[in-house]
């Protein structure tokens, strides 16, 4: 063979756009292989029990000193599954942990060197089998379904063997179904959730198929439905083979054929031509998703720091000029659309979006004060400001817990006993962890303590993680399940004060319109109210110069407590505790400053 090698991660990402390929060129950016990208993708996708706005503004550029502490969690979801290959399809079984040890395969490709390393590789007296094993849950595939009649349908089903199945090898009639293929159409979306994961098995397919006809083609992923017994032998989890969910994509792949086949000609092409010049920017970018391309900013230096069109709120609903008519936003920037200002106040069908150009254009602050005031008079003090801490471990660890459960490790209380009265350090309490072993219960009892059987309100930033952990570990915990609950009925969200609630406003007297809109817009908010935005809005606090600054970086300290001697752990605790405080101190001074606006 001669010319290059074209890898699977290579090809997913010069697939993107004519551009990519030439200013990788240029910069000769050094990346992960494509093991460990996968695996860092594959933790960010699978943070789905937490709502996304917990991780806002959080994801870090994967590299290997993250990576290293969540390493042995990933070998061993490849373990497990070549585990139950092993044992479900019989034959001989091929795996390795270590990138490049599994089976390779390779292609030439108009004088391009294919290639792909497959992580199971499983021939028996009936097939062979192709096993592509991803650390992300089966939930991606059956939550695909749509509704009919009132009644829901799924893509998948499990089989006998649980194994994930499309519906319409059960129902063929299934495919004149336009409910039903809208659904299917999503596994041809490289772009998006499982269609990457099925367009990346697609690739290897196309690679293996020179030499391999009619194999048989299977995502592993972790069954999101499992649930662990808490068995540990000789400090090892015991897991049964159900904690592994086979999902057959065999007749998906073989369809894909031809768009795999045009996207290679379409990346070779872009290889040999080498150009650099601008694209039309759109949805390839994933700009702000987790598999953002890295090249972003050279694209994207034309947009202004402050009130780019790219912070509108909503803009993926589009805007709509005075004639009706629908300009998306990707449109509009390719027409030269690029900052707040350029797009006329009568293209602003949304309140928020007029609220947002007009700060943009005078530098004034909107301020719905009767709003805010009404909100704050709600509350009862005194007032416990709560913020937790979370493991979404890719496999589980303790009793009770499923793939990626939110394993709460850490939380931070300041009581604030009246108005403006709470002292930093002195009304501040907290708990975490000693080290890696199960303290879930210790974090209950002491929650349980701290928060009395008061009336006073416990204030939280996006109250829908906090609130579902609760229930969580009431179930759990059923002895404090009454006081758990009870702490959940008092929970109040401090975002709907600065941004807004439609509910909550109703309630409070204010009519629809005004209750959807927001209470306070400055500009320098850039479209965004996750903590992180809203905090220097309001106070002089910084995350800037913290060891631990973000909660993805909480996670990965957090995962590295078993690897550390005791003086390291006492340091990475302190790290943590002065993190975890930092966010429900902000919480104190933001509230204090909306009194006083």
């Amino acid at each position: 063979m001669s010319g290059m090698n074209i890898t699977k991660s290579k090809f997913m990402e010069y697939i993107r756009c004519n551009r990519f390929p030439a200013l990788n060129n240029i910069h000769k950016r050094r990346d992960l292989d494509d093991a460990l990208k996968d695996r860092y993708y594959d933790l960010l996708d699978s943070l789905e029990n937490a709502s996304e706005a917990a991780y806002e503004d959080d994801f870090l550029t994967p590299d290997l000193t993250h990576l290293e502490v969540m390493m042995p969690y990933f070998n061993k979801v490849e373990v497990l599954a070549a585990e139950k290959v092993i044992s479900m399809f019989g034959g001989e079984t091929r795996f390795g942990v270590e990138y490049g040890t599994q089976k390779l395969f390779l292609r030439d490709y108009n004088n391009f060197n294919l290639m792909c390393y497959v992580d199971i590789y499983n021939k028996n007296e009936n097939n062979i089998n192709i096993i592509e094993a991803k650390a992300t849950t089966s939930n991606k595939f059956m939550k695909l379904g749509y509704t009919e009649d009132k009644i829901r349908y799924n893509l998948f089903y499990l089989d006998e063997f649980d194994i994930l199945r499309l519906n319409e090898e059960l129902d063929p009639s299934l495919l004149s179904n336009p409910k039903y293929i809208k659904q299917r159409n999503k596994l041809f979306d490289r772009l998006e959730g499982s269609g990457v994961y099925v367009y990346d098995l697609a690739f290897q397919r196309f690679v293996i198929e020179e030499d391999i006809k009619d194999a048989k083609y299977y995502l592993a992923v972790l069954n999101h439905e499992y649930i662990f017994s808490g068995q540990y032998i000789d400090e090892e989890p015991q897991y049964s083979n159900d904690i592994v969910r086979f999902i057959d994509l065999s007749s998906i792949t073989k369809e894909l054929q031809i768009n795999i086949e045009r996207d290679i000609s379409t990346v070779i092409d872009r290889i040999v031509n080498d150009d650099e010049s601008r694209v039309k920017l759109g949805k390839h970018c994933q700009l702000k998703k987790m598999r953002e391309c890295i090249y972003k900013d050279l694209c994207f230096d034309r947009f202004p720091k402050k009130n780019s069109l790219l912070m509108y709120m909503n803009k993926h609903h589009g805007f709509k000029d005075p004639e009706g008519e629908k300009h998306e936003y990707f449109n509009l920037i390719d027409d030269g659309y690029l900052s707040m200002e350029d797009i006329s106040d009568s293209w602003l069908s949304r309140k928020n979006n007029r609220i947002q150009r007009n700060s943009a254009v005078t530098k004034n602050v909107h301020l719905d004060k009767r709003k805010i005031e009404a909100a704050i008079e709600t509350l009862q003090y005194p007032i416990y400001h709560l913020d937790f801490e979370s493991f979404p471990c890719p496999l589980p660890r303790f009793k009770g817990e499923k793939p990626y459960y939110q394993s709460l490790f850490q939380f931070s209380l300041h009581i604030e006993k009246e108005p403006g009265i709470c002292d930093k350090d002195k009304d501040h309490y907290e708990f975490l962890a000693t080290d890696a072993t199960d303290q879930r219960l210790d974090l209950v009892k002491k929650l349980c303590e701290l928060i009395l059987d008061d009336s006073g309100s416990v204030l939280v930033f996006n109250e829908a993680f906090e609130k579902t952990r609760i229930k969580e570990l009431a179930l759990m915990y059923p002895e404090f399940s009454d006081k758990l609950l009870s702490i959940n009925e008092r929970l109040f969200d401090l975002l709907h004060v600065v941004k807004t609630n439609t509910k909550l406003f109703t309630a409070l007297g204010f009519d629809e319109e005004r209750a959807k809109t927001v209470n306070y817009y400055h500009e320098d908010l850039s479209g965004s109210y996750s903590i992180k935005k809203v905090l220097p809005v309001f106070s002089d606090l910084t995350y800037s110069g913290m060891d631990v600054s973000n909660g993805m970086e909480a996670v990965y300290a957090y995962a590295g407590f078993k690897d550390l001697n005791p003086e390291e752990l006492q340091i990475t605790r302190t790290h943590l505790s002065q993190y975890c405080k930092q966010d429900t101190w902000a919480m104190v001074e933001i509230l204090n400053k909306l009194r006083k606006i």
